[in-house]
């Protein structure tokens, strides 16, 4: 689907960058500069009660500049990258018809592929098929289920890590709802992009982002990351909340369950972040034409976004 885009406008920015390099600030100061409105593009951001833990911006943020696509969903719905493409192209044209500019935040990398780049067209989800793969992982194994999809589709096992559980069981789900191996149906995506678009990604010095993502869990925790877990497991089963399993809460729960200190979940949860920037980082080197952005110690949100705007 193209969109048919004003030719007064810069073309659409997308600020992505690894976790607590600056983004949501950035953005918000683009925004304000350029009349726009921020379309979060952040895989868990879409899941109501999950604000400290996805670093959600604040009330405050979101009353001076409209955002999109947060608290759409309960934890126990699911999406995938093509529901939140349709979602997002719908608010891309509400965005436009108001005149403003769309702005693109976050750092789910496999959400900006669909966005761009577009999705295949049996990017189909059943339940059921969903259903049975995860009993079947409960059963057997992740080990199990990587090596079944190493067998039907080697080309896109091999660019998945044995442990990543939700890729192997989408993948798997792909081949048995349409029986092709998933390869066959990424080679057939959509190239045309549907809106002019310029791709930003901040990073920082590796210390210094490693230093702004241990402060920011020290913030996260002061904030009451913890109570927000207790919740979410008070309003859900944790075995079905595939959320509980993602980074920021898959930490704490050990600690709920006495199974650890609370100095260990800290430092765990700080380990695991840095070591998700560093896997963010080298995704989006790979996969992502972009224009990156390095930033200076002492450089604010406003310079940032400064720049940003003399290269759009």
């Amino acid at each position: 689907m193209k969109i048919d885009y004003p030719k007064n406008l810069p073309p659409v920015p997308f600020v992505l960058g690894p976790t607590a390099v600056g983004k949501t600030m950035t953005a918000i100061e683009l925004a304000r500069k350029l009349k726009g409105e921020i379309i979060s593009i952040d895989s868990r951001q879409v899941f109501r009660g999950m604000t400290i833990g996805t670093a959600k911006p604040t009330m405050k943020q979101i009353a001076d500049i409209p955002h999109h696509l947060i608290d759409i969903l309960n934890p126990n719905e699911q999406i995938s990258a093509g529901g939140y493409r349709e979602l997002a192209l719908k608010s891309v044209k509400e965005i436009l018809n108001r005149g403003n500019l769309p702005i693109f935040v976050g750092g789910s990398g496999m959400y900006v592929k669909a966005m761009i780049y577009g999705i295949f067209n049996d990017s189909i989800t059943d339940n059921k098929v969903r259903d049975k793969i995860q009993r079947e992982l409960k059963e057997k194994g992740a080990a199990t289920l990587y090596n079944r999809l190493v067998d039907i589709d080697p080309e896109v096992a091999l660019k998945i890590h044995v442990n990543n559980v939700k890729r192997i069981t989408r993948a798997l789900e792909i081949y048995e709802i349409t029986g092709k191996p998933p390869s066959q149906h990424y080679k057939k995506q959509q190239i045309e992009e549907p809106f002019p678009n310029k791709i930003f990604i901040l990073n920082r010095d590796r210390k210094l982002l490693y230093n702004r993502i241990n402060e920011r869990v020290d913030e996260m925790i002061g904030e009451g990351l913890i109570d927000e877990v207790r919740q979410l497991l008070k309003n859900g089963s944790r075995v079905d909340l595939e959320t509980l399993k993602t980074l920021g809460y898959q930490e704490i729960v050990p600690y709920l369950d006495d199974k650890c200190s609370k100095e260990e979940m800290i430092e765990n949860l700080k380990q695991n972040t840095r070591r998700y920037a560093k896997r963010q980082l080298t995704w989006f080197r790979h996969q992502l034409n972009a224009c990156w952005i390095e930033i200076e110690k002492d450089f604010s949100a406003k310079q940032i976004a400064d720049h940003i705007m003399e290269i759009l």
